[in-house]
């Protein structure tokens, strides 16, 4: 799932670029859009059954009518709701806002930021430059796009393996690893060479880069295959490798 951050000082126009930028976007997959609502909030309207619902601490209250169904979650880290769009198989997530969150973004307007993309700029350019913008991936998301993308939707056997940033790796403590851009080559490499075993029908590998710190989640592999073992295999010697590069890196 690609990360779209679209921020800019209030009436800067944010809000109407999106509008033009969801149905562009939805002619190359599907689009999800959260917006920083800031001290605004959101007033849930009284006496509704889907307020009294959350308001009695349901984690999820929603509704579903003959056109759209609605959710009000308990969670409010934008976190939980990037995962939310990513396991419902949503393609490009546009954020409005949420200035402090460094994705790599557009600007609308004259705000001084980092990580600037593009500053102001049309909806084509976006497009164009889509590779640029930050992939954002659960496992349940990977293996979606893994499926879509070989146009397998239920054969074939699936293996998936997550690894997190251990706080202790013998005696030594590791409070956070830090991982730039480089890892995108060697994920990359590793994935080639994990679909170029017979039987394997397709694989995905997600790396994440910056400060990751104990207890995160630092990698996803899903693999596709005709029989499980061709999985594991491809699996097996996919982490070694990975294990093994980056020991070499850290050296």
């Amino acid at each position: 799932m690609k990360v779209i951050q679209i921020v800019g000082r209030s009436n800067a126009g944010k809000t109407t670029f999106i509008k033009s930028l969801i149905p562009a976007l939805s002619a190359h997959g599907s689009v999800g859009v959260v917006k920083h609502l800031g001290h605004h909030g959101f007033v849930l309207k009284p006496g509704k059954d889907t307020t009294i619902y959350y308001e009695s601490h349901a984690a999820i209250s929603g509704g579903v009518d003959e056109e759209k169904s609605v959710l009000v979650r308990r969670e409010n880290d934008l976190d939980s709701t990037l995962e939310f769009f990513c396991n419902a198989g949503v393609e490009y997530a546009i954020l409005e806002g949420f200035k402090t969150r460094l994705f790599p973004r557009v600007v609308i307007g004259d705000l001084e930021s980092e990580n600037v993309i593009l500053r102001n700029p049309s909806v084509d350019e976006v497009l164009a430059a889509l590779l640029e913008f930050e992939d954002y991936y659960t496992v349940e998301g990977l293996v979606r796009e893994l499926r879509r993308e070989c146009g397998v939707s239920h054969a074939g056997a699936v293996l998936t393996f997550s690894g997190l940033v251990r706080e202790w790796t013998g005696t030594e403590r590791t409070e956070y690893l830090e991982f730039d851009e480089t890892v995108d080559a060697l994920t990359e490499s590793i994935r080639r060479e994990m679909e170029a075993v017979p039987g394997i029908i397709g694989a995905r590998f997600y790396h994440r880069k910056g400060r990751l710190y104990a207890g995160e989640d630092i990698t996803y592999i899903a693999i596709l295959a005709e029989h499980r073992e061709e999985a594991f295999a491809a699996a097996s010697s996919a982490i070694d490798r990975l294990k093994q590069e980056l020991h070499d890196v850290e050296k």
